[in-house]
């Protein structure tokens, strides 16, 4: 069973991807970015654009992914597990977090602009 913390987490997590997915999607649609379709709203200068001026939105939208992701993923190891492996199981789940959290950290802050 997953403690209130947990549970906390997800609630608030949850509330997040709705808003921060909702956002995602909308500047995909064409007429908004003024292109002619959806593939051109994933051309590298509107991309870039997009990176420059929303990384923070887009950072907190991964973060919360994995966040909300990992957090789900460990309720249902332990619950399979009768909890007996928690600190193992713990442990795996932060160490994942923390090299997908980077992973997407170097992305948004690595990111060249379009030659």
């Amino acid at each position: 069973m997953a403690s209130k913390r947990q549970l906390l987490l997800q609630y608030v997590t949850a509330i997040l991807l709705i808003f921060l997915l909702t956002w995602h999607l909308v500047i995909r649609v064409p007429a908004l970015r003024g292109v002619g379709s959806f593939m051109e709203t994933l051309s590298p200068n509107l991309v870039y654009g997009e990176i420059s001026g929303y990384g923070i939105l887009l950072l907190i939208f991964a973060y919360s992914v994995l966040l909300h992701g990992f957090n789900g993923l460990r309720t249902v190891l332990l619950e399979w597990t009768n909890g007996k492996y928690n600190k193992t199981i713990t442990a795996i789940i932060v160490i994942l977090f923390i090299v997908f959290a980077y992973l997407a950290t170097l992305t948004v802050v690595g990111t060249a602009p379009p030659s």
